[in-house]
């Protein structure tokens, strides 16, 4: 049968991020990869249609920071597009959660995936954890489709799948707009994944734990400051979510004055 061709205009980073997925489609091959050569350092795309991405890419001085590579795929069960974000992998495996978000820009999108992977290397290898630094991004569709069950059980095994077909290279967890049942359905199509539900044997939502780390690191701050402790403080926080509501409590029990919070 004959092959579709790639379209021959290119997206930039100012094209709205829902392209990538249509012209991933467009080529009849779903998949696409952005990778630094190990050799000459220069990014290198998959498709004709990301050149222009990747020339961006390569003169960015804020975040992208020679990142081995960018794996993108358009789900088969849920037709969304999902991003593997790999950073470093010399320390190990690329740790990382999955982030489902919604964005407007490809910009905004990969920014966020290449940030947050160098993000992961950085705090694995200050934890002395023998990870590298990895993660994953979802874009989350417009509407209110993402609530459904049954369309998260198709985008979350289809990430699980391709997670698979990465051989290793990037371990998911659990980040914002995921949650252990979402993991629990990643998890029934690859074994690259942590943060499972207990029932199947994993760790559960981490979350709790995060909060205690991120109240641990204040009270570190402020000795090192000689501020004293938390008692008595007031704290503003951007985010009460699965990690800012279990931190707000632990503040609470910490002594202090008030928590000042947002949320969107």
């Amino acid at each position: 049968t004959e092959m579709k061709r790639p379209r021959e205009e290119t997206l930039t980073h100012e094209s709205p991020v829902y392209e990538i997925a249509k012209q991933l489609k467009e080529t009849g091959n779903r998949r696409a990869y952005i990778i630094t050569d190990p050799k000459d350092k220069k990014v290198k795309v998959s498709d004709p249609f990301l050149e222009e991405i990747g020339k961006w890419l390569e003169h960015d001085k804020i975040d992208y920071l020679e990142h081995e590579a960018v794996f993108l795929e358009v789900g088969k069960r849920s037709d969304t597009l999902m991003g593997a974000f790999i950073w470093r992998t010399c320390r190990g495996q690329g740790a990382g959660g999955i982030r489902f978000q919604p964005y407007t820009t490809v910009e905004s999108y990969l920014r966020d995936g290449i940030r947050l992977g160098v993000g992961m290397g950085r705090k694995n290898a200050l934890a002395g954890i023998w990870w590298g630094g990895a993660k994953g991004v979802v874009a989350r569709p417009s509407g209110d489709s993402y609530l459904d069950p049954e369309y998260r059980r198709r985008l979350f095994e289809d990430y699980g799948d391709f997670l698979t077909s990465l051989r290793g290279c990037y371990c998911a967890a659990e980040d914002a707009g995921v949650n252990v049942v979402d993991l629990a359905h990643v998890f029934s199509r690859t074994r690259f994944t942590t943060c499972i539900p207990e029932s199947v044997g994993g760790s559960g939502n981490p979350s709790v734990c995060t909060s205690k780390g991120v109240v641990c690191g204040m009270e570190a701050a402020l000795d090192h400051l000689g501020m004293g402790t938390l008692e008595g403080k007031t704290i503003a926080m951007m985010g009460v979510g699965n990690v800012g509501l279990p931190m707000a409590k632990r503040l609470l029990e910490k002594g202090v004055a008030a928590v000042i919070a947002t949320e969107i």
